[in-house]
Parts: C-alpha cells; sequence; structure tokens
C-alpha cells in the first residue's frame, strides 16, 4: 500500500520534481565543472581558474610554504580582495608592481612588458571623465604555438615583501566550444613565477576558460617560504592550444608586507625602492657543466693539408648525422664539428657497458657511415643522464675553441652553406676598406618546401632570386611566416638586388642572424651557456656582439639554406610548454641585466 501511495505522488508531481532536479543541476553545473577541471590539470604550482559562479577556495601549503587564499570571481567591475588569515599581513596600499610601459624594438632594456616574436596590441581604455584607465592587451592565438607578453620584476634584497596578491581579468574568443575535446589542452591565463634568492622558484597561475567567454576575473595570494627571500617576479600572459583571440587587463601585482617589520610607508608605496632598475645579477664565469668532451677526429691527424683560411663551425645531435653529411659534400675546406651523444635509453644499452662506453660505440658506427672530405676537428659532447638537455650554446663555444684560421662562419648543422661559401667570402673581403676585426659579417639565410632537400639546393644567386621570387616560391627567407623579426635586419628586398656589402644601423630585438667572424679579436664574446635546448641561444649572442662595439655588415653573395627535417624535442617542449617558455625568459631578463651593467647602458651607464 505504501508502495502504491509513493508511485502515485510520484506520478502526480513528476513535472515538478524533475523541474526541480534539472534546476538543482544547472546550478551545480559551474561548480562541479570547475572541481572537475581544477583537479585536472596535475597542479604543481598555486593555481586559481576564473569560472562562473566559482566559490571561495581555501587552499592551505603544508610546512615552510605558507598559506595561500584564492577566490575566484564572477564578471563585475568592482574589485574583490581576499585576506590573509594573518592579520599582521598587510596588502600595501601603493600602485601596482607592473609598469604599464610596453618595451619598444629597439631598446635593449628590462622595465615594463617585453614581447618576443609574438604581435601583442597594448591600448589604454578610460572612462569618460578619464579618471579611471586600465591596460588591455590583446593578441592572435596559435593552436601549436605559445603566445606570450612578459614582464619581470627584479626586487630590491632590503624591500621588506614577503608576498603579493596577483589578480586579473581575462576573455576569449575561438572556432571552438569549449566543450570540444581540441580544447581540452587549449591555455588561457596569466602566471607569475617567483624566484627565490636560492633560486627555487613557485608558480601562481590565474586561468581563464578558452571558448567564447566574455571577460571573467581571477585572483590569488601568495606568501613566500618563511625561509626564503624573494629574488624576482615574472608575469606572463599567454595563450595556447586555440586559433581565436585573447584579452586581458587590470593585470595587478600587489606586494603584501607583515606589519610587524619596519618597512617604512613611503618604501611600501615607492615601486621605485621595491623594483630594482638595475639588478646586480652576476654571470657565474667557471660553470662546470655535466658532460664528458673527447676530441674523436683531428684536423692534424690528416696528411692532406687544405690551403685554407676560413672555418665552419658547426654542432648537431647524432641523430642529425644526415645533416652533416649534406653540409660535407658542399664544404671542402676546414671544420670544426661538435656531436652530441645523449644517453642511450637503458633498455637499448649494453647492461655490461658503462654509459660513456655505450656512447662512444654509438658514435664510431655513425661516423663510418658520413665522407668528411674537409679537414675536420670533430669532438664528441656525451651526456651523463637521460634527462640532459642539448647544450647548445656550450656547443658552439668548444667548436670555436679549435678555430686556427682568421675567419669562422658559425652554422647550425641543419643550415647548408652555398657552393663556393669561402671563395665568394673572399671575393667580397677585397670590397670590404676597412678590416676591422670587429666587423661580424651577416650570411643570408633561407629555408624550403618539403620537396627542397640538400641534392637540389640553388647553386647561384640567380638561381635562388628566381625561387625566391616565383608565384609559388620554394624558398623564401628563414623564419619569414614564423618569426619575422628574427632576420628582418637583413633586408632581403636589398640583398637580391646588391653585390656590395651593406651595413645594419641599428638594434632591434629579436634579430639572430649567423655570421661570419675574425679571430683577431681576442676579446670577441663567447655564448652564453646558461642556455641550452631551445629559446635565445643566440640572440644574446648578437646583443653582446653589438653593445661591445661590433658593427654588422650583410654579405652580398653568400647564403645558406635550411633543410626541412622533424622538429626537435627541446623546441617542440619550448613552443609547446608555457612554462618551460617563461623559465627560459627569465634566463634572458637576468642576461639583458648583466649586459646593461657591464656596457652601462640605460638605468646601468652610471654603474
Amino acid at each position: 500500500m505504501m508502495v502504491k501511495l509513493t508511485a502515485m505522488v510520484l506520478m502526480k508531481h513528476r513535472a515538478f520534481i524533475i523541474g526541480s532536479f534539472i534546476g538543482i543541476s544547472i546550478g551545480l553545473f559551474p561548480l562541479l565543472f570547475l572541481i572537475s577541471y581544477h583537479y585536472q590539470q596535475q597542479l604543481c604550482s598555486d593555481t586559481i581558474i576564473a569560472a562562473p559562479l566559482a566559490p571561495e577556495i581555501w587552499h592551505p601549503r603544508a610546512g615552510p610554504s605558507g598559506k595561500l587564499v584564492i577566490r575566484a570571481l564572477r564578471s563585475k567591475e568592482e574589485e574583490i580582495f581576499d585576506d590573509v588569515s594573518d592579520t599582521s599581513i598587510n596588502i600595501a596600499d601603493m600602485q601596482n608592481l607592473l609598469s604599464q610601459k610596453v618595451i619598444s624594438g629597439d631598446e635593449l632594456g628590462i622595465d615594463g612588458w617585453w614581447m618576443s616574436h609574438s604581435k601583442w596590441n597594448a591600448t589604454t581604455r578610460c572612462d569618460q571623465d578619464a579618471k579611471n584607465c586600465t591596460q588591455v592587451f590583446t593578441t592572435a592565438c596559435r593552436k601549436q604555438m605559445t603566445t606570450a607578453i612578459y614582464q619581470f620584476l627584479p626586487i630590491e634584497a632590503d624591500s621588506g615583501i614577503i608576498g603579493i596578491e596577483f589578480s586579473g581579468k581575462g576573455s576569449s574568443q575561438s572556432d571552438f566550444h569549449w566543450r570540444n575535446k581540441k580544447m581540452d589542452a587549449a591555455i588561457n591565463g596569466a602566471q607569475t613565477l617567483l624566484k627565490y634568492t636560492d633560486d627555487s622558484y613557485d608558480i601562481a597561475r590565474l586561468l581563464f576558460p578558452t571558448g567564447n567567454y566574455s571577460i571573467m576575473s581571477a585572483q590569488v595570494s601568495k606568501i613566500f617560504p618563511h625561509d626564503k627571500q624573494i629574488k624576482s617576479i615574472t608575469a606572463m600572459l599567454t595563450c595556447y592550444g586555440y586559433d581565436g583571440f585573447a584579452m586581458f587587463q587590470d593585470i595587478v601585482i600587489k606586494p603584501i608586507y607583515d606589519d610587524s617589520t619596519t618597512t617604512s610607508l613611503s618604501v611600501r608605496k615607492d615601486r621605485k625602492k621595491c623594483v630594482s632598475s638595475c639588478p646586480k645579477y652576476y654571470k657565474q664565469e667557471d660553470v662546470t657543466l655535466p658532460f664528458d668532451t673527447e676530441k674523436v677526429i683531428s684536423s692534424s691527424d690528416t696528411s692532406d693539408t687544405i690551403s685554407s683560411n676560413l672555418t665552419l663551425v658547426t654542432h648537431l645531435s647524432i641523430d642529425r648525422m644526415e645533416a652533416l653529411q649534406a653540409i660535407a659534400d658542399v664544404w671542402t675546406g676546414i671544420m670544426a664539428v661538435t656531436i652530441y651523444v645523449p644517453v642511450q635509453d637503458a633498455k637499448n644499452r649494453n647492461v655490461t657497458q658503462t654509459v660513456l662506453q655505450s656512447s662512444r660505440r654509438k658514435l664510431q658506427e655513425a661516423l663510418k657511415k658520413i665522407n668528411l672530405r674537409c679537414q675536420c676537428d670533430v669532438i664528441a659532447v656525451y651526456a651523463k643522464n637521460e634527462t640532459d638537455e642539448y647544450p647548445t650554446n656550450h656547443m658552439r663555444n668548444i667548436g670555436i675553441k679549435e678555430v686556427k684560421t682568421d675567419y669562422m662562419v658559425i652554422l647550425d648543422a641543419d643550415f647548408v652553406p652555398c657552393p663556393e661559401f669561402e671563395k665568394r667570402f673572399f671575393q667580397t673581403m677585397k670590397k670590404v676598406k676597412r678590416k676591422d676585426p670587429k666587423i661580424a659579417f651577416v650570411v643570408p639565410v633561407f629555408e624550403g618546401s618539403k620537396e627542397v632537400t640538400a641534392s637540389n639546393l640553388p647553386k647561384t644567386k640567380l638561381e635562388l632570386k628566381k625561387m625566391a621570387r616565383d608565384e609559388n616560391p620554394a624558398i623564401y627567407p628563414f623564419a619569414y611566416y614564423s618569426s619575422p623579426l628574427s632576420h628582418h635586419l637583413t633586408n632581403y628586398t636589398k640583398w637580391y638586388t646588391t653585390w656590395k656589402p651593406y651595413k645594419i644601423k641599428k638594434y632591434e630585438d629579436g634579430y639572430e642572424p649567423y655570421f661570419v667572424l675574425s679571430t683577431k679579436d681576442k676579446n670577441m664574446p663567447l655564448f652564453d651557456t646558461r642556455f641550452s635546448g631551445y629559446g635565445f641561444n643566440k640572440i644574446q649572442h648578437t646583443i653582446e656582439l653589438m653593445h661591445s662595439g661590433y658593427s654588422l655588415q650583410v654579405l652580398p653573395n653568400v647564403w645558406a639554406t635550411h633543410v626541412y627535417h622533424r622538429i626537435s624535442s627541446f623546441k617542440k617542449k619550448f613552443l609547446n610548454g608555457p612554462i618551460t617558455r617563461l623559465e627560459n625568459r627569465i634566463k634572458r631578463y637576468e642576461y639583458v641585466a648583466e649586459i646593461m651593467r657591464k656596457y652601462h647602458i640605460g638605468p646601468c651607464a652610471a654603474e
């Protein structure tokens, strides 16, 4: 009887019950989505994901790491601020630590927002009375590349800052609905890397939904571990994994102070007393790198001495030996080659051999397949661990130190020099009136479609021009589409029509040409070995050459062509990994700060 009565009640009120269930489900969905998405992220840092109707989240950090209060906010005009539980802590009533300045392309500096190869639009929007203004950043996002803009804040040692409050607003537009599986790996957000004086770091993130969303707000407060001192704060606005657009505004980093300290109010309100304009970072000169090095072929062992005064310096990994053969087919002069041999996967290695023995055997087998017609020095660099990163600039420096000729051309191994490169170069040198060892000669570089291989590259400049100027060009300036600033200053339009060397008169950020350099300048800067893998490793050398007194001239009748190959793992990691890119950019900022101090540039002019 009870069962029958219950069934009758359910039937009679089924519409109300179903409606109530649907209403509750709809109401809970944003919360369930937030919680689900939050725990899918494998977070190793402090992260807040903005979402509609998101609740306050309390996220205590165990041990000395401090405490964190996070709140995701609905889109609204007013700002809502969290309170940290410790009453002795105060979020300073001061201006944003972030500067609104955007660093221009012809400026070497660290104060302000800096964009690398991606284009961002920075505008200021104000209300009708122009009393309240905000900086707005917009950019086009790409599915297979991280798009980012950065700001570096070197913190003064006596600033008294014990934490930060990080907040901002963001929105996105995309061709895909946010539920589409293609958006699962997409990222749209702001993040800060908090670097401490012991070189450890924390990361705080504000993640905004990807898809088609109007502006949302997010905020996170982070207290630094009590046993650490902050060295720098680097902010990054980024989008990745979708084709569309992203917008960010009201990006704010406010310092948190301990009220129990004696830090004066004037210091707390003065950004210049918190953020250093000329930080005292110094490079460690004698860095011990974790690699074994061995010369496996020596030019002195060659019976036939080649009459040459130009050495080609190149480097590669052992899995790119076909690239070395492509160079050897056209270069019959002197070469200094550095080959990186990574540790073989343990399951493929003979367990009776040491790591070094196994690597040597692997290299010997690979060299037997290469026909080197040149007078060569070949140096092996053996990794010691499977996690070791390709030491790009270390490899270059090893090759440079082997050079005994008056000139050297430094190329990556995936670039094939034009035929008779050396002959053409010295023909040009006859036209150079001033034989200054501090002239860096630019080698124009090109790339082609997959159909262009080492066997069908252009052999003359006229042939190259015809291929490049065709309606559907098979060859075009290197990185013309993917990174136009990298070789923009070379001025290919002028190069096509001239037979005389011409000067590059200004510095432009991001320029990274390949050079022929004189070895007579004994103080020529080497490559900075802190840069390994991918990112900024060649740009930094161009920066120091130009600021140490070198002038740049473009060679009119030589070139090199990039031959297509599969993308390297370390480049893929850089392009697809926002944190990997952020770590690299911090190295870039620290390097630029050192160059500013070393050559007395900008705020460091008086140092």
